[in-house]
């Protein structure tokens, strides 16, 4: 009787199911947040250790200045930057050419609507849109068109600088922030997988691979 109490009292307690899934769970997602962090880590070492990554950067922070310039003046003179490239010529650039490929786009809390309906006709856009890509592109631009009238802050990306040896599967180019004023290096990562899958990475700016069309639905509308 006296070695069955021993033997009750020192046997070891088992941690219950669902504590033992949560330190599974919380084990998964620390491994997963280190590697996601390592490959970030080595990806920027690539492109800040590329010897063009500097002279690409300057290039396109020299062609993409006077576009700069001109949203400025444009706001001084309006208040707000405007939600278009297209309402700076002629009065602000003599022409828009050269800056066809140049992404410019604010974010969501920078935009100033014309009414609280426009507010509501924007949730309508947002979610699962089961339209064609190019359909929910045209309604996107033209919600922007009736209901916004400008930008309190903006950013600007640059074309994709020519790929080289050092940067296969990494896209490249200059990001320019209006706060806080300044060009930077942006870069994406695409990691082709199978099935046709790929896994892509992005800092200061979106990826826009050269084998995306106007009409491929990755394209960001916004």
């Amino acid at each position: 009787m006296l070695k069955a109490i021993m033997g009750m009292a020192t046997a070891p307690q088992q941690t219950p199911l669902p504590y033992r899934r949560m330190r599974m769970l919380a084990f998964v997602m620390l491994a997963s947040a280190i590697a996601f962090w390592a490959r970030f880590h080595y990806a920027n070492l690539r492109v800040q250790n590329d010897t063009t990554s500097q002279v690409d950067l300057k290039a396109a922070t020299n062609q993409g200045q006077p576009l700069v310039d001109a949203l400025e003046k444009y706001r001084a003179d309006n208040g707000l930057y405007p939600t278009t490239l297209n309402q700076l010529a002629p009065a602000y650039l003599p022409s828009l050419n050269g800056y066809a490929a140049f992404r410019y786009s604010a974010r969501r809390s920078d935009w100033v609507y014309l009414s609280n309906a426009c507010i509501t006709r924007q949730k309508t856009l947002e979610g699962w849109v089961l339209r064609e890509a190019k359909a929910y592109q045209q309604d996107v631009a033209q919600f922007k068109h009736d209901c916004l009238t400008g930008y309190r802050d903006f950013q600007l990306q640059s074309p994709d600088f020519a790929p080289d040896a050092q940067s296969r599967y990494l896209e490249r180019w200059a990001y320019y922030d209006s706060q806080p004023e300044h060009w930077v290096l942006g870069w994406c990562e695409h990691v082709p997988a199978s099935k046709g899958r790929a896994s892509e990475l992005a800092t200061n700016g979106i990826c826009r691979w050269r084998h995306h069309s106007p009409n491929d639905p990755l394209t960001d509308p916004w």
